[in-house]
C-alpha cells in the first residue's frame, strides 16, 4: 500500500497537478487514495528522499525547484546523454541507428492540449535511450535518480513551450539526422545545443513566473 501510495502521489507531482508548494497533507492524501495514514506517512518520507518533497516543521509540502537546480539537472543531462552516443559511435549498430534516427517518426506535432504530452513523453524515452546505450548500469541508475525531476521539470515547462515546439523538432530532426548519418560530432553537437536551448527556456520560463507572482 505504501508503494502505490507512493506511485500515485510522485506521479501526481511529477505531472505537475500538484504544483511546486502544495501542502502534502496526510489527511487529506488518505482520503482521496482510499488508504490509512500509515503508508501515505510512509509515501512522504520516500518523496523527501527523492527531492520530491520537502518537510518544514514537520509539514510536508511538494518540493519548489529554482534556476540553480535546472543548471544542476542540465548539467548531469550533458555529461550521461554524450556518452550514449559516443558508446552507440563505438559500431554504429545499424539497427540501433535506424531506431534513434525514426525516433520521432510517428509522433504528432506537438500542440496544445493533449499532443504536447505526448511529445512530451516520446522526448523522454528518446533521451533516456540514448543513455541506455552506455550498456552502464551505474550511469543509467544514475541517470534514474535525476529522471523523475527531470520529467517533472518538462510537465513544468511545457506552458512555455508553446513559443519553442518549432525548434525543439527542429533540434531533434538534427540530432536524428546525424545519428543517421553517423556522424557522432554532429549529433554531440546537436545533443547539446538542444540541451543548452531547454535549460535557457526553462531559465527564462521561472523567472517570468517568478516575476507574474510578485506582481
Amino acid at each position: 500500500m505504501s508503494e502505490n501510495a507512493y506511485e500515485a502521489i510522485e506521479g501526481a507531482i511529477v505531472r505537475c497537478e500538484l504544483p511546486p508548494g502544495t501542502p502534502l497533507v496526510d489527511r487529506q492524501l488518505s482520503e482521496a487514495l482510499g488508504v490509512s495514514r500509515t503508508p501515505i506517512r510512509d509515501a512522504m518520507q520516500s518523496l523527501e528522499a527523492a527531492g520530491l518533497a520537502v518537510r518544514v516543521r514537520g509539514r510536508y509540502s511538494v518540493a519548489g525547484f529554482d534556476a540553480e537546480d535546472v543548471r544542476e539537472l542540465y548539467g548531469v543531462r550533458r555529461l550521461l546523454e554524450p556518452a550514449g552516443l559516443e558508446a552507440l559511435a563505438r559500431t554504429w549498430d545499424d539497427e540501433t541507428v535506424e531506431e534513434l534516427a525514426g525516433f520521432f517518426d510517428q509522433a504528432r506535432p506537438p500542440g496544445p492540449p493533449g499532443p504536447y504530452e505526448e511529445y512530451l513523453a516520446r522526448d523522454h524515452a528518446f533521451h533516456k535511450r540514448i543513455v541506455s546505450l552506455t550498456g552502464n548500469s551505474r550511469l543509467k541508475r544514475f541517470y534514474a535518480v535525476n529522471e523523475k525531476q527531470i520529467n517533472r521539470i518538462r510537465h513544468y515547462l511545457a506552458p512555455g513551450y508553446a513559443g519553442r515546439m518549432r525548434e525543439v523538432v527542429s533540434e531533434h530532426e538534427d540530432l536524428c539526422g546525424a545519428i543517421a548519418g553517423k556522424d557522432l560530432e554532429a549529433a554531440r553537437t546537436a545533443l547539446i545545443g538542444h540541451l543548452d536551448a531547454g535549460e535557457a527556456t526553462m531559465i527564462t520560463f521561472l523567472a517570468q513566473q517568478e516575476g507574474s507572482a510578485s506582481d
